[in-house]
């Protein structure tokens, strides 16, 4: 009798403990509303949930470069603006100091301002975004254009441009080569085509007054065309980035089929479980209680 005793109070035990287990995995499920925590509650759907992770953090990545790349080409956008605004005003300026009739104060007045120009046109491209050049390509530390003795020095950058990943196949350009801007094909850069210019002015030569605006005309084109660029990249990157949520949401959707609980049904199974469990009790206690009676008999 104690045999017997001993081995259906162990079934007993093992029952509870089973239905304790179902209870406190249920109630896990539903305080936390997670399926999976861990690999051991389901394998498939756990690796599943890492591959998923694995593209959702690269996506972020790219999320973050393409916020940071459009924040720097915003900021490339605008300098640019100031760029070919000054260089709309050299060229006006030129045209209002050519003729004959000009003073001698007119024309100088006419090459300060142009000379006022140059220094913000040197100023432009060694434009910075967080401590970097925006025109020094990959240089980036490197200050473009010095000035010495009221030279300007050739272009200190590098020709070698910048490019940043916003997506496994889309890379925009972010550092510039300057000297492509100020120089291009021409012989000589834009800073020394306005020194060109500040002379013929106080001269009050026109030939050279028309072969410096040639060249300002020429500078005006390359920075026109390097603004499109930038306008392009920031087109791409507003289009990258809706992708790149789109990505999210869809990779979010499928780790919580993966990971995530069914309320209803956890609740359910929460309820069943309990119900399980003190019946377990209830029945362990009362086949206790009889198969004591039975051995003192």
């Amino acid at each position: 009798m104690r045999v017997a005793f001993n081995s259906q109070f162990r079934d007993a035990l093992s029952g509870i403990a089973e239905a304790a287990k179902r209870l406190v995995e249920a109630q896990r499920q539903v305080s936390s509303g997670r399926r999976v925590t861990k690999p051991s509650d389901d394998p498939s759907a756990a690796a599943g949930a890492v591959a998923e992770r694995a593209q959702l953090a690269a996506t972020e990545q790219y999320e973050r470069a393409a916020n940071s790349t459009a924040a720097r080409l915003n900021v490339t956008d605008s300098v640019l603006d100031n760029i070919l605004a000054t260089l709309t005003a050299a060229q006006s300026t030129a045209l209002s100091g050519q003729g004959s009739t000009k003073s001698a104060t007119e024309r100088e007045a006419a090459a300060q301002y142009v000379e006022g120009l140059r220094t913000a046109l040197l100023s432009d491209f060694n434009a910075t975004f967080h401590g970097t050049y925006v025109f020094a390509g990959v240089k980036t530390t490197t200050k473009p254009y010095v000035e010495s003795g009221g030279v300007v020095g050739a272009y200190a950058g590098s020709t070698t441009e910048v490019g940043i990943d916003i997506s496994d196949a889309r890379s925009v350009t972010v550092g510039f080569n300057g000297e492509a801007i100020t120089k291009g094909s021409d012989a000589k850069d834009v800073f020394a085509v306005f020194d060109d210019l500040i002379v013929a002015l106080r001269a009050g030569d026109d030939a050279g007054i028309t072969t410096a605006l040639a060249g300002v005309a020429r500078a005006f084109d390359r920075a026109t065309t390097a603004q499109t660029r930038v306008g392009v990249a920031l087109k791409a990157i507003e289009t990258e980035g809706q992708r790149l949520r789109d990505v999210k949401l869809a990779v979010g959707a499928r780790l919580s089929r993966l990971e995530d609980a069914d309320m209803a049904q956890a609740i359910t199974e929460m309820t069943r479980a309990e119900a399980a469990y003190q019946a377990a009790l209830g029945a362990t206690a009362k086949s206790a209680r009889a198969s004591l009676f039975d051995y003192l008999g």
